[in-house]
């Protein structure tokens, strides 16, 4: 049983007023009858409910995301391989059409001139090149290169595009000879 704080008395279970000196007084068996705590049990397995259903949820999008960014590579990549193999087949029938393409074969021909040139001019330097030299050497043979393909490129297109790739091809030419004068003229 309780006692009143002010006079010591005793109280009666659910008794809100001392009958001694009057005070109200709130028994605490009164409060516990009418307060309803929640059990901390309770309370800590919800927040740990709460908390696996979001891990799930972060999860499963995670996962989602990581799939749908594999099927964006592979599609990507497919569309490359296919992408490569169409190249490779117009590059094929372009180069078949270089071959029996009089003005192609001319250019082959002057651009074989060029590479001889240029490869007597490497041999002379070859022992020890600057890496003037060596950059120089870079720039010629990937100029050839471009020639060669340019000349396919020339064979292979329509008649009114033939003059842009002509003069491509001539400045092309121009920037070789004066790269293998300058190779030449650096031993």
């Amino acid at each position: 049983m309780a006692q009143c704080p002010h006079c010591g008395e005793t109280m009666h279970k659910g008794q809100e007023t001392c009958y001694a000196c009057g005070t109200h007084v709130t028994t605490r068996a009164y409060r516990h009858e009418h307060e309803h705590r929640a059990n901390p049990i309770v309370i800590i397995a919800a927040g740990l409910a709460v908390v696996v259903v979001l891990v799930s949820l972060w999860l499963i999008r995670a996962n989602t995301a990581r799939k749908q960014a594999a099927l964006q590579a592979e599609e990507a990549a497919l569309w490359a391989e296919d992408s490569v193999r169409l190249a490779s087949r117009q590059w094929l029938d372009a180069a078949r059409i270089a071959e029996t393409d009089d003005e192609a074969i001319a250019l082959v021909a002057e651009f074989d001139g060029l590479e001889s040139r240029f490869r007597s001019i490497r041999t002379r330097v070859a022992a020890s090149p600057s890496p003037r030299q060596e950059s120089i050497i870079g720039r010629v043979e990937a100029g050839l290169e471009l020639l060669r393909h340019s000349a396919v490129v020339l064979a292979s297109s329509p008649e009114p595009e033939k003059q842009a790739v002509r003069d491509s091809i001539q400045a092309g030419l121009r920037r070789v000879e004066d790269l293998t004068e300058e190779l030449g003229s650096a031993e």
